[in-house]
């Protein structure tokens, strides 16, 4: 017999949190981050899809010490609901650890307020592209929006560095159309195999975490071969995240690395590797995304073409970012 736990939300009314399946709907990648500058933070997220039923993840998997949160609210289409953990109001967070509040039922569309009211100087620690906050630029706790009830058939998760994340302005996987829930794992500055969280060790934190994922995009590998890391390291890790995601029985796509010449790091040696990786990628995966060819320059391919670059000759800009997201049919 499979024992049942009833959570009892706002409304009064209970939400079996054992036997209902959990989409998630928005996530921000755990990071270290500033702390909060104001006790009551608000954070408006978009959702990708909406649902009948909600719960939120607060994380402190960077923290060194337990964070105490004292009061979290959650509003959508003008109905607000207080959130509970355990079915207190208030949480203690260990240090290198996340919580799920309760559910509640809560139908949410388009966007979800997220109000957390904890002591001034708790650290953020998470990171989201265009998420409105108190603090701007990056959001207070709150690492991932989870919904019940929903329509879509599962989550596609955009796995990358910061060309995924979005570095200057929108985001291709914002831009991307689908009938599955687009999630963004993008972080600034990461490697496939290179840095203290890897994309071959981070998968499972910020890809595999929910049953609900049923496909991974990845793109990445520039920041490692622009640190000196060869192709063959490059496609071991591209391999090793296939791999895992398979054993989960999650769609792997991959991407071709987008060109760079003009960027600081860049030399002849460098652009072979990539050039390596990209053509094992077309080999590897007939449906591989050539996201190489799509933006690069037809009178010099080994650059953006211009009207696709953001000015640093690396990172893609807005219009290169829709074309981007015309590619990807998941």
């Amino acid at each position: 017999m499979l024992a049942l736990l009833l959570v009892c939300g706002a409304s009064g009314v209970p939400v079996r949190s054992e036997v209902i399946r959990w989409l998630p709907v928005w996530q921000a990648v755990p990071t270290l981050s500033g702390a909060v500058p104001d006790p009551s933070v608000r954070t408006t997220v978009d959702l990708a899809a909406g649902g009948t039923s909600v719960r939120v993840r607060l994380s402190n998997l960077m923290g060194t010490r337990p964070v105490r949160v004292e009061q979290v609210t959650v509003t959508a289409d003008g109905e607000t609901r207080q959130l509970t953990f355990g079915r207190s109001r208030a949480v203690t967070i260990r240090a290198r650890a996340e919580v799920y509040s309760d559910a509640v039922q809560l139908r949410t569309t388009k966007t979800l307020d997220v109000s957390t009211y904890s002591p001034a100087g708790t650290p953020c620690q998470a990171r989201a592209h265009r998420t409105i906050t108190s603090t701007r630029e990056q959001i207070c706790l709150v690492s991932a929006v989870e919904v019940a009830g929903f329509t879509a058939p599962g989550a596609v998760v955009m796995f990358g560095d910061s060309i995924t994340e979005g570095f200057y302005e929108n985001t291709w996987p914002a831009l991307v159309e689908s009938d599955y829930a687009v999630l963004n794992a993008g972080i600034n500055g990461n490697g496939v195999v290179l840095g203290n969280a890897p994309m071959v060790t981070r998968v499972h934190r910020d890809v595999l975490y929910s049953k609900e994922v049923r496909k991974v995009v990845l793109l990445g590998g520039i920041n490692d071969i622009q640190s000196g890391v060869n192709a063959e390291n490059v496609i071991a890790g591209i391999r090793t995240v296939q791999l895992r995601c398979r054993n989960e029985g999650v769609e792997f796509h991959v991407g071709t690395i987008t060109p760079w010449r003009g960027w600081f790091a860049w030399t002849e040696e460098r652009e072979l590797q990539r050039q390596k990786v990209n053509a094992w990628i077309r080999a590897t995966f007939p449906a591989a995304i050539d996201f190489d060819e799509a933006v690069r320059d037809p009178a010099d391919p080994l650059r953006l073409r211009p009207e696709f670059d953001s000015g640093d000759h690396l990172h893609p800009n807005g219009a290169a970012f829709g074309a981007m997201a015309r590619l990807v049919r998941v």
